[in-house]
């Protein structure tokens, strides 16, 4: 029965009480009459049979007695009838005060067992929606914070690769002898791009959704250009870099900074756990409607004190998570290999 209906159809206890007590009182008064008509019969039976005529006093003595023997049984009747039957309802309340104690000592993880259907009940449904409600508030905010310890964990993770690129083109200029001008010039606009990534990151670290989805109408355009990126911040250390663009064009809704982040946590994986010597190969393509970002490389042992936990992956999973996507890693001997499904994509026909 639904709460809705229990409310419709409850009784007031004041009421169950009230009818208890005329029902006790009626079953007292049938109890009083039988047991009243039942002794003077069996004793006037008595003194029939042994032929003894009581004159009026000791008549009117012998109907006392008995009135006053029935009335006696009829009101412990009544008084066993009605404190039985209201106990069970009382009884109750102290279910429900044993309840209440349990909530509070197992963190609100118990529920108020419900009987009959008065205000008492009404009550444990209250405590028992105040309960549920506790249990779910709880358990959003422990979702919320991993939410958010997770967020700060990628984010800080993907902060450090642009950090790391910084670093590098300022280590190498510094270090280089009578670097020309042209060379300069394109490491600082590397620099003020990785800034700027640095930047917005950070922003998205002290504001969680902070995501900046703008309309891109030439997808395949901007796919090939991070491809692009991807492939010649690896060629100087992985010469055996290669990427393969066989997708139609496409458009849709896209946070730019969240796909640089993808191919950025791939080059980070790939410099910490790649073999140098073999083949790395990016691919993107169209498989059943999805947007399919493919990286393969062969993996070496990872060197002793790198810090891996898998943090770039789960970054890349919840990017791929807000185009109602995912990522899959597959590994086979030592070949890793990492499938990125993307699902709001408008293919160009």
């Amino acid at each position: 029965m639904s709460t809705e209906i229990r409310k419709k159809k409850r009784n007031k206890l004041s009421s169950e009480i009230l009818g208890i007590l005329g029902g006790s009182a009626v079953i007292g008064l049938f109890f009083f009459k039988l047991f009243n008509l039942t002794a003077a019969s069996i004793v006037f039976t008595y003194y029939s049979d042994r032929g003894i005529v009581p004159d009026e006093i000791q008549q009117g003595i012998m109907e006392t007695w008995i009135s006053s023997l029935s009335l006696t049984a009829s009101v412990i009747i009544f008084i066993v009838l009605f404190l039985v039957l209201t106990g069970q309802r009382l009884s109750y309340l102290g279910k429900i005060i044993k309840g209440v104690e349990g909530l509070q000592e197992n963190g609100m993880d118990l529920e108020v067992p419900l009987e009959w259907n008065n205000e008492l009940t009404e009550l444990a449904e209250k405590i028992n929606y105040l309960s549920k409600t506790e249990r779910e508030l709880k358990r959003r905010e422990e979702k919320l914070r991993n939410d958010r310890e997770l967020l700060i964990r990628s984010l800080s993770h993907d902060i450090r690769t642009p950090l790391t690129g910084i670093m590098s083109y300022t280590e190498y200029i510094s270090e280089k002898q009578n670097p020309d001008r042209e060379e300069i010039s394109s490491y600082l606009d590397l620099v003020q791009k990785k800034s700027q990534q640095i930047k917005s990151l950070t922003d998205r670290l002290l504001d969680s959704s902070g995501r900046s989805p703008e309309r891109i109408e030439n997808g395949k355009l901007f796919m090939n250009q991070l491809l692009e990126e991807w492939a010649e911040s690896l060629e100087e250390e992985f010469p055996n870099t290669s990427y393969e663009m066989s997708c139609p064009d496409f458009s849709g809704e896209f946070d730019i900074q969240e796909f640089i982040r993808i191919f950025d946590n791939l080059s980070s994986n790939i410099e910490k756990y790649a073999d140098r010597e073999k083949e790395i190969k990016a691919k993107v393509y169209k498989d059943e409607g999805f947007l399919i970002i493919e990286q393969t490389n062969t993996a070496i042992i990872p060197p002793e004190g790198t810090e891996s936990r898998g943090i770039g992956i789960k970054s890349i999973e919840g990017i791929a998570a807000n185009y109602d996507g995912k990522a899959e890693v597959k590994t086979e001997g030592n070949v890793f290999r990492i499938i990125i499904s993307l699902k709001k994509i408008q293919w160009e026909e």
